[in-house]
């Protein structure tokens, strides 16, 4: 072997070494991402690393309690992150996406669920659960909480505000109301006596479990996709649209023609059109895309091979890539990457290393894009709700000599 030859050759393998060593000890800024995932070399907490992944906060934030993250969103420069607790919901935050600190120690509201974040004209608004008395809306300028909605706006069936969205410079909000159905709300400043409800409870059809999710301006339109309820415990999914807030049609009602598609569970937007995710227990969780919003073709009709992946609960854009999260009981949450028309990989698979995170991206609502960076919420109700961020991809030169 010639002197060129083996001053390249060192200069590989060591290059291949450095690497290696990046990704054990990168920050939540560094690494290298990958198409597969390898076991955890960390167990827990905010050092954790799966292959292309971190983990950024100490599972459930320091308490198994937190066993969902239920919403992340960025405001004013710093991500917030929900949960669920049986002994207080609470709201966290940081400004670097590795430094946490509690937000609802001098929260007043007193709730075991907030089900989304919003960020909207100046005010971060959450949605919280409260049966029997009603849901209520609360919202921070990041220093202090005011209620915007108590009650349920009215009607004590409304038991959560479920989905919050913008659409047309207003803010809309989804309601869980398994009496009469979701009821639809919308303000245009979010202040209290502002609420205006802009559809029949449950579009007319009854009543609708509480798993609602929205997305506003697509093609001029704004979208709500829920599950009919049907029987004592059944569902079915349902699609619907408004071009102006008020006046609303369905794009299906039949679970787009599948009986075992119970609930529309997530939404994504790109320049090939609409996506969205179906729940389907029997063979496996859908995606569809739609260019016009309202004619779909499928994307995957049995969780990429796997009907363990029956819930895609998130889809989601990402430097020009789509991402679908799909939440998987027996094996852990599975994260799945594409180009908008390309061939599709298994980027994250086991939940992380952890088969308890059962649940991510939960309905949509727990992944933000933040300081450049992808980050995504579960559902563990083991150690607690966990959140990752993806890694950016760090390549070394080759120097040839």
């Amino acid at each position: 072997m010639n002197r060129s030859r083996k001053v390249a050759l060192v200069f590989l393998l060591a290059g291949a070494l450095v690497t290696l060593l990046l990704m054990a000890t990168t920050n939540a800024h560094g690494g290298r991402s990958n198409d597969t995932v390898n076991s955890p070399i960390v167990a827990d907490g905010p050092q954790a690393i799966v292959q292309g992944w971190q983990q950024v906060n100490t599972s459930g934030f320091g308490t198994a309690g937190n066993n969902m993250i239920s919403a992340l969103v960025a405001f004013n420069g710093q991500m917030y992150a929900t949960t669920w607790n049986t002994a207080g919901a609470q709201v966290w935050r940081t400004n670097d996406g590795k430094v946490w600190s509690q937000f609802t120690p001098s929260a007043p509201f007193t709730t075991t669920m907030i089900y989304d974040a919003q960020a909207f004209g100046g005010y971060l608004y959450i949605g919280t659960y409260l049966d029997p008395s009603g849901g209520e809306i609360w919202r921070t300028n990041g220093t202090s909480w005011e209620c915007v909605a108590s009650a349920g706006l009215g009607d004590s069936n409304n038991v959560a505000f479920s989905a919050l969205a913008t659409f047309s410079n207003t803010l809309y909000v989804a309601t869980a109301n398994p009496t009469t159905g979701v009821e639809i709300w919308r303000s245009s400043t979010g202040n209290l006596g502002s609420w205006t409800q802009v559809n029949t409870d449950g579009f007319g059809g009854g009543a609708t479990w509480d798993a609602i999710t929205m997305v506003g301006d697509f093609q001029g339109y704004h979208y709500v996709g829920l599950g009919r309820k049907v029987g004592a415990s059944g569902s079915l999914a349902e699609l619907w649209r408004s071009n102006n807030g008020t006046t609303w049609t369905p794009v299906f009602t039949d679970g787009l023609g599948n009986a075992n598609n119970t609930t529309v569970t997530a939404f994504a937007k790109t320049a090939t059109g609409l996506w969205i995710g179906l729940r389907n227990t029997t063979t496996g969780g859908q995606v569809w895309r739609a260019a016009n919003g309202t004619t779909f073709s499928s994307i995957t009709t049995n969780g990429f091979n796997n009907p363990d992946n029956k819930r895609p609960h998130g889809i989601l854009v990402f430097e020009e890539r789509v991402f679908v999260v799909f939440s998987n009981w027996v094996t852990g949450a599975q994260v799945w990457k594409s180009d908008p028309t390309g061939p599709w990989r298994r980027i994250v698979e086991g939940g992380w290393g952890d088969p308890n995170n059962k649940n991510a991206d939960y309905f949509d609502k727990a992944a933000v894009h933040f300081n450049g960076s992808l980050y995504i919420g579960t559902g563990n109700d083991v150690v607690g709700g966990q959140i990752w961020q993806m890694l950016h991809p760090l390549y070394l030169p080759l120097v040839i000599k």
